[in-house]
């Protein structure tokens, strides 16, 4: 029954309206265009054979990034600054004012008012009188729809063409459209869709931008002066022209209210003696100009997303697709990590040093980033930058980790079944098999150790917990230097330097090719190495590095996959936890099965860090060749932190001072890891440790 009265309904508006439009139309709405009634007649003729379904494509929205908490806003990214907002997110007043501005009639007309029609049409005959038109609320909202929803040049000029078969088409659908919707869900999506001025696409946009507060809160006052900008967002727009505009015409729609009873003459008189208020908030979008403490994390983010096929297939449509979906990201950093993190990072060395130094949180086992830390300013202002200091690129491949890459010669063998009481001669020098030039002469590669201490018999585990130079040369001779690299790109490590890469590929052809590799005389990120701790930290088990933990469209729903973790088995549990036994040495831990963490008269390299962290931890200092670099890598088996200190634009400048790493990182765990349930290490098994016996 009620499907028929509709059905009814429905077919005496479309013949009422198909009637007045070829009398009336086009003069009512467009009196400059100078119809015949030849036109007219093409017109009404036409009208039933438009379609009645309104296609209703989401106008765009600003995509947020949040940090982990959900509510810490990192960024807004947008061509236009929309954020949809239910009806009941939207104040009363708000509402009954748009309704006073732009259509009086709209709870009682079905899409199309004739009504007004007839009224404009007169208005529009009188000599001297001003053009009035006479859309709709629902009128307006399918204008708005058509425009946005234009796929064509072609589609876009039928939406704004100044036409009766623009209006006609207009009109067709909005009386369909009040039949699938009901007079809430017009007026919401108008508020919405909306263009306000000062930026403000959309109700939401527009309470910000003029006073700083959600539609929910919004007063008579403000409320009457943001719905009069709808007819002339430009023009009536009070902080870019005179307040004068908006004023008049904030006071016309407090008069129709009147009129309507949705207020007094004493409260509309009351607002009229009063000023604008205004408030206004300017909106800026991307990370340089989201919140500057996140802006090295925010870069890296928006890196990730543009080389994300899940976003579109190229480069321009991911960035389009953000700027547009409406995405509400949350985020995998950590509000109090990153506090902690900056604190020590520019507590150590201030923005104005020439040396950078930063450091990087990653979460073992799910590869997701906590913190990234940098002592300079993210941005394009005067003394900012936006190069990714921490995370990396083909321009700014990181920089060289020393000692560090000892880690990934002992993985590979590790996998080889070399154990951690493997025992090799370690001189003070060591000339090896790779070609190279030598301080004492000769044409082979010949490192030194950073003391002669170090001299003697030594361990995998005491080399490393001492950072023999001339152990791990001679191990990586007996695993090759092409072993060695696998072991680090499985872990983690990209190589992105032009001469690095041609290095690798001659590693894979010839054994005597980059001998220096084990030296860390690659250039590497500090998200790329505490990624590759990381995997050491959570069983050999790699995990591409993440950015997010849930990612939801504009209408709530989840993007299947996109936030979820990406891993695979890197190398065995086995020789992980034997890489991490050995990695307790350097922090003046214990093995975990009694093999000595140095040799007499040897010391560990980092061991303040044992000392102030009071739990289970691992890690590995790094110096390069003339100190040029300077790293300390410290994880548990919940938390992986890479420190780093260099001049990013002069990579032979030397570090003032190498132990600022092993600070940095040292003290951010310290800081951070109370909120992380006390883990242990697996110990290594017998083989692994002490080989076949």
């Amino acid at each position: 029954m009620e499907k028929t009265r509709r059905s009814r309904h429905l077919l005496a508006s479309l013949v009422l309206c198909g009637l007045l439009a070829g009398v009336v139309l086009a003069a009512a709405a467009f009196p400059a265009a100078g119809f015949t009634g030849l036109a007219a007649k093409s017109a009404s003729d036409s009208f039933s054979d438009l379609p009645a379904d309104l296609e209703l494509p989401p106008a765009p929205q600003a995509s947020t990034l949040y940090a982990s908490d959900g509510t810490t806003e990192i960024a807004e990214f947008y061509d236009e600054n929309r954020r949809n907002v239910s009806l009941d997110q939207i104040s009363p007043v708000m509402r009954q004012a748009m309704v006073a501005a732009e259509d009086n009639r709209f709870y009682e007309h079905q899409g199309v008012d004739l009504k007004g029609i007839v009224r404009a049409f007169v208005n529009n005959q009188k000599v001297g009188s001003s053009t009035q038109g006479a859309s709709t609320l629902t009128q307006q909202y399918v204008r708005a729809s058509l425009r946005y929803g234009a796929t064509t040049p072609e589609e876009e000029r039928l939406a704004t063409e100044d036409t009766a078969g623009r209006k006609l088409r207009e009109i067709r659908y909005a009386v369909a459209l009040e039949h699938e919707l009901d007079k809430d869900q017009i007026l919401e999506n108008y508020l919405n869709i909306t263009y306000f001025g000062n930026g403000g696409y959309g109700i939401y946009a527009a309470s910000q931008a003029y006073f700083s507060k959600p539609p929910s809160e919004l007063t008579l006052a403000e409320a009457t002066m943001i719905a009069g900008l709808a007819q002339n967002p430009t023009q009536y727009n009070p902080v870019e022209n005179d307040h004068k505009f908006a004023i008049d015409r904030r006071d016309y729609v407090l008069n129709q209210m009147v009129k309507l009873k949705y207020v007094t003459r004493a409260q509309a008189d009351a607002v009229s003696t009063s000023d604008l208020g205004l408030k206004p908030k300017s909106s800026a979008q991307s990370c340089e100009n989201g919140t500057t403490a996140y802006g090295f994390f925010c870069g890296w983010f928006l890196d990730w997303w543009k080389a994300n096929p899940v976003f579109g297939s190229t480069t321009a449509e991911r960035v389009d697709n953000l700027r547009k979906g409406g995405y509400s990201i949350v985020s995998s950093l950590d509000v109090d990590m990153q506090k902690a993190a900056q604190q020590q990072v520019d507590d150590t060395l201030g923005a104005e040093s020439r040396f950078a130094t930063g450091v990087v949180l990653v979460e073992p086992g799910t590869g997701r980033v906590k913190a990234m830390a940098v002592n300079r300013k993210y941005g394009i202002a005067s003394g900012a930058t936006v190069v990714p200091l921490l995370s990396g690129s083909a321009i700014s491949p990181g920089y060289q980790a020393g000692s560090t890459f000892k880690m990934f010669t002992a993985i590979a063998a590790l996998q080889k079944g070399i154990p951690l009481n493997h025992e090799l001669y370690s001189p003070d020098r060591y000339v090896s098999q790779y070609p190279g030039e030598c301080a004492i002469g000769g044409d082979r590669y010949c490192p030194k150790n950073a003391s002669p201490k170090m001299t003697g018999d030594q361990t995998m585990s005491s080399a490393f917990g001492e950072s023999a130079n001339t152990y791990f040369i001679q191990l990586e001779q007996e695993v090759s230097v092409k072993s060695a690299i696998a072991a680090a790109e499985s872990a983690g490590v990209v190589l992105r330097g032009s001469q690095d890469n041609q290095l690798k590929e001659a590693a894979q052809k010839s054994p005597t090719a980059w001998g220096s590799f084990t030296l860390g005389t690659a250039q590497v990120s500090p998200l790329d190495m505490a990624n590759a701790y990381a995997t050491v930290a959570a069983r050999g088990t790699y995990c591409e590095p993440l950015p997010l933990t849930s990612i939801s469209d504009q209408g709530g729903k989840q993007v299947a996959s996109v936030a979820d973790t990406t891993c695979r088995q890197a190398f065995s549990p086995e020789v992980a936890d034997a890489a991490a036994d050995m990695a307790r040495c350097p922090v003046g831990e214990q093995s975990q099965v009694g093999i000595a963490c140095s040799h007499p008269g040897g010391n560990p390299t980092a061991a303040s860090v044992g000392a102030a962290i009071d739990r289970p931890v691992a890690g590995k200092t790094g110096t390069t060749d003339d100190n040029n670099a300077a790293w300390f890598i410290g994880f548990t088996p919940n938390l992986a932190a890479a420190s780093f200190l260099a001049n990013p634009d002069k990579y032979d400048d030397e570090v003032p001072d190498t132990k600022t790493p092993i600070n940095v990182a040292r003290d951010t765990l310290a800081a951070v890891l109370p909120s992380l349930p006390t883990e242990s290490f697996t110990a290594p098994s017998p083989t692994l440790a002490f080989g076949t016996r």
